[in-house]
């Protein structure tokens, strides 16, 4: 829905968020055992312990990933190759014309692959109690998904992206100073209103729409299994919105930075970025508390 650029780590990122979003069931429980001897009101009871859901047969590699696999083939594929097929200059930022059979089968299968592998890897770090690392999978995928929008290959991203095709590109208007600013919102207003964007806001609703019910249920469903005290709906929307919002601002840095000190910039970028999100107590820690997943390496 975002051109081939930005829909490859959104199929990474979907596939992450739905593990996420199922953190629970996918860390499972172990429950209190009880002596066979004892009487049966002697026993403890076989609660779950609170905080983690009772592992469900076969979560970690079925029916969770199968709904992952599924919202790739029958929802994101098909809304990013109708984007793709019809407006192929505008999905690959100008840079090609047309595509064959053959690529679009291609970025069918990548899609399809890295959707595979943003559940897995999520699945995996959860199971193995990284739940930071975990929700680093969703953030980072956000943020280059974000980067290939506003960046693109070339650092105007966002031209490319405002403009239906080569032509409409070509006459993008620069900018020199402030008074370019009407000219270029006249231009990026003729995009929002074009049929192109109609599109996109039809996809974009699907595919986005589609995924946030997906992950909303998982969460919500996880949290009760796991008697786990957690934020409601709204409130997890809420957060979801700030990782995406938080990603796009970051996003429009890094291409600042990028386009003024060049590629040498993510020398600074990436520590920064480290520390800001990946580290102990920094972002993705925040994030994962906020939406009551699994506590960190709990065994």
């Amino acid at each position: 829905m975002l051109g081939i650029y930005a829909d490859l780590p959104w199929s990474y990122a979907a596939g992450a968020g739905i593990a996420l979003a199922a953190a629970h069931q996918l860390r499972g429980a172990r429950r209190a055992t009880a002596d066979p001897s004892a009487e049966p009101s002697a026993r403890p009871a076989a609660d779950p312990v609170p905080g983690r859901a009772p592992r469900v047969e076969g979560a970690t590699g079925g029916r969770h990933f199968a709904l992952a696999m599924a919202y790739s083939v029958l929802v994101f594929v098909p809304t990013s190759l109708f984007i793709t097929a019809t407006h192929p200059q505008w999905a690959t930022l100008q840079h090609t014309g047309r595509l064959s059979h053959g690529a679009l089968t291609a970025l069918a299968a990548g899609e399809v692959a890295l959707t595979a592998a943003g559940f897995l890897i999520t699945r995996g770090l959860l199971v193995a109690g990284r739940i930071r690392w975990a929700a680093c999978q969703v953030i980072l995928a956000n943020l280059l998904m974000c980067l290939a929008v506003v960046h693109g290959p070339d650092g105007d991203g966002w031209k490319r992206f405002l403009s239906t095709d080569r032509a409409d590109y070509r006459a993008f208007p620069p900018f020199l100073d402030v008074g370019d600013l009407g000219a270029i919102a006249g231009h990026a207003a003729r995009f929002l209103t074009s049929g192109l964007a109609a599109a996109l806001y039809v996809t974009g609703a699907l595919a986005l729409g589609t995924l946030g019910l997906i992950m909303c249920v998982l969460h919500q469903f996880g949290l009760t299994d796991a008697g786990a005290d957690g934020p409601g709906p709204l409130r997890a929307a809420l957060v979801a919105g700030f990782v995406g919002g938080g990603a796009a601002i970051v996003a429009v840095l890094t291409s600042a930075l990028v386009d003024g000190l060049g590629w040498v910039a993510l020398a600074a970028v990436v520590p920064v970025l480290w520390v800001a999100i990946i580290a102990r107590g920094a972002f993705a820690a925040v994030v994962a508390a906020d939406l009551a997943l699994p506590a960190e390496q709990d065994a």
